[in-house]
Formats: C-alpha cells, sequence, structure tokens
C-alpha cells in the first residue's frame, strides 16, 4: 500500500500547494510590517518543498525500478515463470527507460555487452532517440530494428508499458536484445562469395585483323592473355578464352568489388599493347552478379556485353538484379567499322519486316528536340517502305525550330500531304501487323510517341547514339552503330543495299545530308570512310551542298542569342570553356547546342559547357569536346551522359552557380587525378 501511494504522488500538484502557501505568505507579508521572521519562514517552506519533491522522486524511481524488476511475463493469462518469475531471470539482454530515454534499469546480460556504465547509458539514449521515438511518434506497430554495439549485432524489440494504450506521455520502454551476430557474419560471408560471372569481348579484332594480318593480331591475343593474367592476380578470380576474341570471367563478388575500385584498369591497359597494330586494342567486359540462377546470370552477362559494345566499346558495364546498371571506361574515339556485313545483313531483315507488315510508322526523338538527322533517318525509312509498297507515315507532333526551313521545303510536294501525323491518328490506324521503326534514339521515353511503343508488337530501332539503361527492349530488329557519323549514314547504307540503284527524291537527299552535315559539324567530327562515301551517294542524287546550308543556319535573332550565350563563356584551366545562359526562350534548344560547338572554334578551347535553367527549374547542362576530353565520363559524374564529343546532365534541386562549381570541381578531378 505504502509503494502504491508514494506511485500516485504527483509532483505537479505538491509544487502547486507550496506555490498556494507561499503566495498566501507573501500576501500576509503585505498586512503585516514585520517582514524579518517572515523571510525565516519563506526560507525554510521552499527549503521544506525541495526537500519533499527529492525524497518523493527517489521513491519513485525507486517504486519504479521495483516494480520493473518485479514485472511477470504472462502468456496465456499465467506466469511463464513459478516462483520469482521477474525481469531478472530474462534469458535476454534487457533494458527499461523513460519516455525521454533516460536511463531506468537494464539487467546484467544487458550490462555485459559494455565495458563501462556511462557508455551503456549514452549508447541506451542514442537507440531510443534514433530509432524509438521516430517510431512512436509516427505511431509504427512494428517497434523492431537492428543496431551495432561493442563489434556485435543485435535485433532489438521493443514493448510500451506503464500506460494506456492511447497516450503518449508518461510511458516506459522495454527494449530486449537478440543476438544476430553470427547471421550477420554469415550473411556476409555469403555476399562476399556469390558468383559473378563475366566476358570480356576485343572490340578490335575484325579491324585489326582486315588491317594488320593473322599474325599481328595473333600476337595481340597472347599480349591480351598476359595482361588479363597479371590483372586478375592476387584476386579470387579465373579467366579463360573461349573463342578467338572472346574470354570467360568467373568470380566472387568480393573480387568483382575490387575491380570496380579499381574502374577496370584493364580497360586503359589494353589500350597499350602495341605489336605492330596500327588500330589500337580496345575491350569490352560485361559482369552480371545478383541473379537468382546460373542460368539468369548467363544471360544478363550477354546482355551486358551488348550494351558494353552498343555504347562503342572500350568500357565495362556491371549489371546487377533490381539496379541500374555501372558504366566504367569509355575513354576511346569509336573506331569506324570497316566491315559493312553488318549492314547488309540488317538491310535484309528491315526488308523482310516491312513486306510481312500492314504499314509502317517511323518516328524519331522529341528529346532533345528533333533535328535534322532524325528527320532525314525517318525520310529515308519511308522511301525504304514506299519503294516496297507499303503504306508510311511518320509521326511528328509540331513543328520543330531545327526542321522549320526543311519542313517548309517538303510541304511544297504534294506527296507528303498524307505523310506526316500526329499521335492520336497514328494510334487510330495502327493494327497488329504494323511495324512501328524508331530512328535516331533508343530510349522509349524519349522518341516522338512513346505510346505507339506501348501497343506495338512489331518494332525496329536504328541508331548511333551510346545506348542507355533505359533503351527499347525485345526489338525484333535492333541495329545500333555507334562508329557510324549519323543515322542518316546509317540509313543510306541500308537503302543501298535494299535497293540497289535507287533514285532518292532531291528534298529526302537534301535531309539527309543536312543530317549529315549536323551530327558531324560539316563532315569535321567522327567521319571516316563510309561517312564519306554517303555523303558522296548524296551528292550524286543532285543535291545542292551550298542551298543545303539553309537548312542548318539560324535566323538573326538566334544568331543574336547564340552570340550573347558565347559572350558570357570563362576559361578555366586554359582550355575549358563554360558558359552559363541566362534569360535564354528564343529557340533555346538551338541557341545552347550552337553555342556549346561555336566555342570548341576558339583556338585552344578543348571542351565547352553551357549551363541554362528549363523550364521545370533544373539545371541542364550541354557538353561538347574536339575529343581529347571525353565530356561523356564527366558528364555521367553529374549523372548524365552521352558521347565522348557530346553529352550532357541535368541537376535538379540546385541553382546554376551551384551547378557550375560543381562542374567545375568534376572537372578538376577529371584533369589532375
Amino acid at each position: 500500500m505504502k509503494k502504491k501511494f508514494v506511485e500516485k504522488l504527483n509532483i505537479s500538484v505538491i509544487n502547486a500547494v507550496i506555490v498556494v502557501i507561499l503566495t498566501a505568505v507573501f500576501s500576509f507579508n503585505f498586512l503585516k510590517s514585520g517582514r524579518f521572521g517572515l523571510f525565516i519562514f519563506t526560507a525554510v517552506s521552499v527549503s521544506a518543498a525541495a526537500a519533499i519533491n527529492m525524497i518523493v522522486a527517489v521513491y519513485k524511481k525507486k517504486a519504479l525500478t521495483d516494480k520493473i524488476r518485479n514485472l511477470s511475463f504472462y502468456t496465456g493469462g499465467k506466469d511463464l515463470y513459478t516462483g520469482m518469475s521477474t525481469v531478472r531471470n530474462f534469458s535476454l539482454p534487457i533494458a527499461f527507460v523513460s519516455d525521454s530515454g533516460a536511463y531506468i534499469w537494464s539487467n546484467d546480460l544487458f550490462n555485459d555487452i559494455f565495458g563501462d556504465r556511462s557508455d551503456m547509458r549514452r549508447e541506451l539514449r542514442n537507440i531510443y532517440t534514433l530509432h524509438v521515438r521516430p517510431k512512436i511518434e509516427l505511431l509504427d506497430s512494428d517497434l523492431s530494428f537492428e543496431v551495432e554495439l561493442e563489434g556485435r549485432y543485435f535485433k532489438i524489440l521493443c514493448s510500451i508499458i506503464n500506460t494506456a494504450s492511447a497516450a503518449r506521455s508518461g510511458f516506459t520502454v522495454m527494449m530486449y536484445l537478440i543476438d544476430i551476430t553470427s547471421e550477420k557474419l554469415l550473411q556476409s560471408t555469403y555476399r562476399k562469395k556469390r558468383i559473378a560471372l563475366g566476358e570480356i569481348v576485343l572490340d578490335s579484332y575484325e579491324e585489326i585483323y582486315q588491317t594488320n594480318g593473322e599474325i599481328v593480331i595473333n600476337s595481340i591475343t597472347v599480349e591480351l592473355s598476359k595482361l588479363i593474367d597479371k590483372w586478375l592476380k592476387g584476386k579470387k578470380a579465373i579467366s579463360k578464352k573461349m573463342v578467338r576474341d572472346r574470354y570467360l570471367l568467373v568470380m566472387e563478388e568480393e573480387s568483382l568489388n575490387e575491380l570496380i575500385k579499381d574502374k577496370f584498369s584493364i580497360l586503359s591497359e589494353a589500350k597499350k599493347i602495341n605489336v605492330g597494330n596500327s588500330i589500337p586494342v580496345t575491350l569490352s567486359i560485361g559482369v552480371s552478379v545478383h541473379e537468382d540462377t546460373i542460368v539468369d546470370i548467363d544471360h544478363k552477362v550477354g546482355e551486358a556485353i551488348e550494351t558494353a559494345m552498343s555504347r562503342g566499346g572500350d568500357q565495362a558495364v556491371v549489371r546487377y538484379k533490381d539496379r541500374p546498371d555501372s558504366y566504367y571506361g569509355a575513354g576511346n574515339v569509336e573506331l569506324e567499322s570497316l566491315n559493312e556485313v553488318k549492314a547488309r545483313v540488317v538491310a535484309n531483315q528491315l526488308k523482310e519486316l516491312i513486306l510481312s507488315s500492314s504499314k509502317v510508322l517511323i518516328m524519331g526523338h522529341a528529346v532533345p528536340e528533333t533535328d535534322m538527322d532524325s528527320l532525314g533517318a525517318c525520310l529515308a525509312l519511308y522511301r525504304a517502305a514506299t519503294l516496297l509498297g507499303k503504306r508510311a507515315c511518320i509521326v511528328l507532333k509540331e513543328p520543330k525550330q531545327l526542321i522549320n526551313v526543311m519542313m517548309e521545303e517538303i510541304h511544297r510536294h504534294h506527296e507528303y500531304d498524307d505523310v506526316f501525323i500526329n499521335t492520336s491518328y497514328a494510334l487510330t490506324i495502327m493494327d497488329d501487323k504494323t511495324l512501328v521503326v524508331v530512328a535516331d534514339v533508343s530510349e522509349a521515353s524519349r522518341t516522338e510517341a512513346p505510346r505507339l511503343l506501348d501497343g506495338a508488337s512489331r518494332v525496329a530501332v536504328i541508331d548511333h547514339h551510346r545506348r542507355g539503361t533505359d533503351y527499347i527492349k525485345n526489338a525484333l530488329l535492333d541495329y545500333n552503330e555507334v562508329t557510324a557519323s549519323s543515322t542518316s549514314e546509317l540509313m543510306i547504307e541500308i537503302l543501298k543495299y535494299m535497293h540497289p540503284g535507287l533514285s532518292v527524291p532531291k528534298t529526302e537527299a537534301e535531309a539527309m545530308y543536312a543530317g549529315i552535315l549536323v551530327d558531324t559539324k560539316n563532315l569535321v567530327f567522327k567521319t571516316g570512310r563510309r561517312t564519306f562515301a554517303a555523303a558522296a551517294f548524296l551528292r550524286g542524287q543532285n543535291v545542292d551542298t551550298v542551298a543545303v546550308r539553309k537548312y542548318t543556319q539560324p535566323d538573326l535573332q538566334t544568331f543574336l542569342e547564340i552570340n550573347k550565350v558565347t559572350s558570357n563563356a570563362k576559361i578555366h584551366f586554359g582550355k575549358i570553356a563554360v558558359s552559363k545562359a541566362k534569360n535564354q526562350s528564343l529557340n533555346r534548344d538551338l541557341v545552347i547546342s550552337v553555342a556549346a560547338d561555336q566555342m570548341l572554334n576558339v583556338l585552344g578551347i578543348e571542351a565547352s559547357f553551357v549551363i541554362f535553367e528549363q523550364d521545370d527549374g533544373s539545371v541542364k547542362i550541354t557538353a561538347r569536346s574536339l575529343g581529347e576530353i571525353n565530356v561523356q565520363v564527366i558528364m555521367g559524374e553529374m549523372g548524365g551522359g552521352g558521347h565522348l564529343t557530346a553529352a550532357a546532365a541535368v541537376i535538379r534541386g540546385a541553382g546554376m552557380d551551384e551547378a557550375e562549381k560543381r562542374l567545375i570541381k568534376i572537372i578538376s578531378d577529371y584533369l589532375y587525378t
């Protein structure tokens, strides 16, 4: 009875009573003139009140501790322990804290976890603050979590006691710990020992063989085998040569993490191989890990290799389950493929697909805005289908600034009156046998009409850009040739194989030629023998090379806007031009793109970056390079991507100044580390 009475005592009530007494005394002081005696009485009263508070607090703490020590655990209304049945005998480490996180009591098993009692109290308060209180405030019914204490891992389960179910104050939290250290160590061992499968492909095997001969290519494979063995030495990994240009990799995940930390240094080491080869040795590496079965891992390795090679090779792609791919390397300028067999095979496949389809719907990219290469490739596909007697339409939602002049020229010819259609009409005429061909883009979200792909069962993709993770899957034809200067170049080769001796209407030929000019910066960047062969073919189709310039030139107002952007440029590290474009609303995509290109015309500038704010408040960076500086790697560090010579990134939650500082830091790290 005595303990219950003490527990029920309320300090607040006692304090209130004392305040009333003191108030009465002070009031009485005004009625009497003898203040000295009153002060003595007041001092005694305050001292007595403080003593009472302390005594009550001590008794309450003792009563609460005694109550916790003698708590019984019940199952079905019966004590689990007969006789003593107290918390002290609980077989797990257990501790109690107040609703403020203050330590109340813990058993010996809990105390033994810590070397020092003050450390125990501090850790207990941290656990409550970081894990328990947030869950209680969110009314989370699951009060369990895992923590690391003194080098051991525990699962902590909590219960709220000494309170009504709806209360949120005045309660006590009981924590009991389950040691899961062995389980955690087992999980860690399992993760480290999981098998990762990979494949190494010699990208330039065919080109080196055709150019330098069998002796050189054999010497390269010998040197490469030595290099791979050296690269894997001391790691829990093995490599076996499968065929002439492919190697199998088998390793534990722990070793894979070491290779990732090393950023697959073999990519750069392979390019140092020089045994008489005039073409650099580059590798593509694909790795898969975390899949459920070895069959799934093997399948994903193939996908990873395909992605690496479609992005131009000289890089490693690590494919995880339920995680985005990781990319490493990509420091090469794509070498032109000397083998045109693939173009001939693709031409035959595309011809068969068109002939077996009811109609053909063609579309390019809308993000970034449709450009001349995208339009030129679409017109080439239109011509390929038309010559095979199939109806073909190009999906184009609205006029585009970058192709405005070209579209005005096209609309002068009645043949194209029903060729360009919008998305709604395309969805209306599409059936199960409709072939949807995507040109100059491989990501569904960036196409002119992504909804077409949702309902299409027959899809073909023709592109020359490095493939991202969100590429269109399950396409019946996927031709991605990153060594090509443009998609128009690819389509010219395909057209020549599909229809030998064909004649292309002048308007379409000029659109394709303009597409090549735009993507090669007037036949300067990323050109090869096949590029000039395509340009020569178009020249033979009566293309006016002077008149074509009007399709790629800006008007006066746009020209002035471009100059405004370039005039803001600042030079960093002696060879990097960075400009912040402000208040650019007129033809922004065209202005930014051309400005970035023009800054490369300045003597000594090897890379240019234009920073500008988009309509949604995000900041976009457009990057260009002459080839010595890999802007794809720099933009990749900022969450973007692209090519070695052209890339971009979008930054959200940061202003232009902050984006510029981050960009300069990344460029500095790239140049000097």
